[in-house]
């Protein structure tokens, strides 16, 4: 599963126009960052950039010598962000090799030098459990998993060829095995910082989290940052399924199980919460 919550192939909010591929983004605090355009790799997303700004309102010279670890990477800017914060010390991983490689290509482009710690895997498959992080951040697929009905109209749609459903759905799946893993990595008193779309069903999700833990660990969350962005689709493909998957996300939010709302446009709309996460072991 990639792990490149609404992210895609669009021109950003807030970031310059490409110029021989490469575009750049501002974050506040005179943190620019340029990029990469490589359409094998997602562009940087509102929720993205989103993150990214909370990660420069977040993480000041008090954390210079925390462990970071970025899941999930992608481009690679929240890594790169909080090199250019100060941070000493950054591991990211991907689980697509492309989105490693070109990561390392754009520290260079920003950085001149290389200093983080750029790793292949899924979740945390290329990290060793006894390396303990102050911070793990996270934005996983923000779609949970779709009905067999819209499987099998997918599957008999002439545009669906090419489409990988991974890409966007299944979010809860991920995050369910993000959090059962997640407590092995941390250092005692570190933090999750994760992004959630309100279309993989965050109530579902939290009770996940509380029933897999429950007897060994307390939970304690925050929200950061709640914003409503448009559902954006990124390909030709996507944009042309927009009734069906607006049928399915309809149908997501009148069965209790996610969150949307429509205008009188029919355009719609998702919640994009940024939760704080720390656990405590109960003495037995």
């Amino acid at each position: 599963m990639i792990i490149q919550s609404e992210s895609g192939r669009h021109a950003t909010a807030g970031c310059e126009q490409p110029k021989n591929d490469v575009y750049a983004l501002y974050f506040g605090m005179g943190q620019r960052i340029s990029l990469i355009d490589d359409p094998r790799v997602f562009r940087v997303s509102p929720a993205g950039e989103a993150f990214a700004e909370l990660i420069t309102r977040r993480f000041g010279g008090r954390h210079r010598d925390a462990r970071f670890l970025d899941l999930g990477t992608g481009s690679g800017v929240h890594a790169i962000l909080l090199r250019q914060l100060g941070m000493r010390n950054v591991t990211a991983s991907d689980i697509s090799q492309k989105a490693v490689e070109t990561a390392r290509a754009n520290e260079l482009l920003n950085m001149g030098e290389p200093r983080i710690e750029f790793v292949h895997g899924d979740l945390f498959d290329a990290v060793l459990p006894g390396e303990g992080f102050d911070v793990i951040l996270f934005n996983p697929p923000g779609w949970q998993t779709p009905s067999a009905t819209f499987i099998s109209a997918l599957q008999k749609s002439t545009v669906a060829e090419g489409l990988a459903l991974e890409t966007m759905f299944y979010g809860e799946q991920t995050l369910r095995q993000f959090f059962r893993e997640a407590p092995r990595y941390l250092k005692p008193g570190g933090k999750l910082i994760v992004g959630l779309n309100s279309l993989v069903g965050i109530a579902d999700v939290m009770r996940d989290l509380y029933q897999m833990h429950e007897g060994c660990l307390h939970i304690d969350w925050s929200l950061l940052d709640r914003q409503e962005f448009p559902l954006l689709l990124y390909t030709e493909q996507w944009q042309a399924l927009r009734p069906l998957l607006n049928e399915e996300v309809a149908r997501w939010t009148s069965q209790g199980r996610a969150h949307c709302r429509f205008t009188a446009e029919g355009e719609l709309f998702w919640s994009y919460e940024v939760i704080e996460f720390s656990f405590k072991p109960l003495k037995g």
